[in-house]
């Protein structure tokens, strides 16, 4: 199972995470003694969605919003199941509903030395993934790659110097000879999962921005 630590809630007692949904993207998850409900986060607004059924007199408007905020920008990372207690009450999370359960992903991003060396190396001091770093230091390597400035200056696709440009990244890091196409489509979509505005949205800004001067 793929999701991020459990952080504990004040407005409701209970505990909240993210979690990589079947039917794609983030899902945040928000558990009370007694109850559970899961949430869908839509990418374009950052706002949730029901995934299921909701009991809204307990998962209020309020709540929701302070699990998506304390949840905000963990990382993804293996864990067990979950066993938390809150006063005389029991949380226990022995296993997961279908419908949320990532049994078998195809490529497992998150324990792959590309995902581990990305982690390390964009974590700031307060021990958070830091999407600024990560952009600013890939625009960095791009602007120093002979190989971005040959792409641009053939037009080739955006989408093709943004893969090339986080391929690249990915393996230098990792200290591995070459990242397969599977891994990096999962690689870029697990990251873009933990952002809701797009993890990598300023480095393909920046990418827009060179091609169109070039065609100056």
């Amino acid at each position: 199972m793929i999701r991020t630590e459990t952080v504990k809630l004040k407005k409701v007692a209970g505990l909240a995470y993210k979690q990589k949904l079947v039917a794609g993207g983030a899902g945040l998850t928000i558990m009370t003694p007694g109850d559970k409900a899961v949430f869908t986060i839509n990418k374009r607004d950052g706002k949730t969605v029901p995934y299921g059924v909701v009991n809204e007199s307990i998962f209020t408007e309020a709540v929701v919003g302070e699990a998506l905020e304390l949840t905000k920008g963990l990382s993804y990372k293996k864990m067990g199941s979950i066993v938390k207690v809150y006063d005389d009450f029991r949380c226990d999370e022995t296993s997961l509903d279908p419908e949320t359960e990532d049994e078998k992903p195809s490529v497992d991003v998150v324990a792959s030395k590309e995902y581990a060396g990305f982690i390390a190396e964009y974590t700031d001091k307060n021990d958070k993934f830091s999407f600024q770093l990560m952009n600013r230091d890939l625009m960095k390597f791009a602007q120093s790659s002979s190989v971005v400035r040959s792409m641009i200056a053939n037009a080739d696709s955006d989408d093709a110097i943004f893969r090339y440009t986080v391929r690249s990244k990915a393996v230098s890091l990792a200290g591995t000879k070459s990242m397969d196409e599977a891994l990096l489509t999962g690689f870029i979509e697990t990251f873009d999962s933990m952002e809701t505005r797009s993890a990598f949205k300023e480095l393909k800004a920046n990418i827009r921005a060179k091609k169109s001067k070039t065609k100056r």
